[in-house]
């Protein structure tokens, strides 16, 4: 199985793997314009700021990933040297998961732009709702978010699990999220995590169990193993699985 993982920077030979069986590939630039030598980073450096995100989604996902699951995970570079996206990186990441026959594509960015790169997109996909903060508003259009709804785009929210459950006010794109996984209460936290267990439970549940890799059928399977969540002051209820 093929996994791509559409994100910032990656240190691919310091990936979290448990598993002899997840291969993770060295970082391919999408902007050709990063330089930055993996040897001299260190693990603080990784763990911290936006440079190296990717890095977290991709270390997140490794965590909760079923260690009898053979996989091939390809870490695709979407941030310039000065931090920016751009549609052309976006364009050359899409065209590789189309090329290469990628499976399944996590993502935790979203690119602020009113243009969609391409009209829909190959492979199936779980992508972050995005949620309000700094340059960020409620009237921000993201993409491949801005796709949605579609069968084979799964966007994941989040939500605080701490004594009682909390829905996140702050969401983007509230009514096209399929599903919501806890914030998380370390260093890495909100839909950028989220997403991240949100696919690897995913595979668990829908691939090593039952061998499903299509998107309407994945999306059969969820809903099955789907379980509704409550906040108890907004009483307003949302799904998980």
């Amino acid at each position: 199985m093929k996994i791509a993982v559409v994100d910032t920077g990656f240190c691919s030979q310091k990936a979290l793997t448990k598993s002899k069986t997840h291969v993770v590939k060295p970082a391919r630039d999408m902007t050709g314009t990063n330089s930055y030598n993996c040897k001299k980073i260190t693990d603080k450096e990784l763990k911290g700021g936006g440079r190296f995100h990717g890095q977290n989604v991709l270390n997140e996902f490794l965590s909760y990933l079923p260690k009898k699951i053979n996989l091939t995970i390809y870490p695709l570079v979407v941030y310039d040297n000065r931090g920016n996206q751009t549609a052309s990186a976006w364009k050359k990441a899409i065209d590789f998961v189309e090329t290469e026959k990628i499976d399944m594509v996590l993502t935790a960015s979203g690119f602020i732009s009113t243009e969609k790169v391409v009209k829909d997109l190959p492979s199936i996909w779980f992508v972050p709702s995005g949620r309000t903060e700094r340059s960020i508003t409620s009237k921000t259009v993201l993409f491949p978010q801005s796709l949605a709804p579609t069968p084979n785009i799964f966007v994941i929210g989040d939500y605080y699990d701490g004594e009682q459950i909390i829905y996140d006010q702050a969401l983007l794109y509230q009514d096209q999220i399929d599903y919501y996984f806890p914030s998380g209460k370390k260093d890495f936290t909100g839909t950028s995590r989220a997403v991240a267990e949100a696919m690897a439970k995913a595979l668990q549940k829908c691939f090593i169990e039952k061998d499903i890799i299509a998107a309407h059928s994945l999306r059969l399977c969820l809903l099955k193993s789907a379980k509704t969540l409550k906040d108890p002051i907004l009483k307003k209820e949302f799904k998980t699985f």
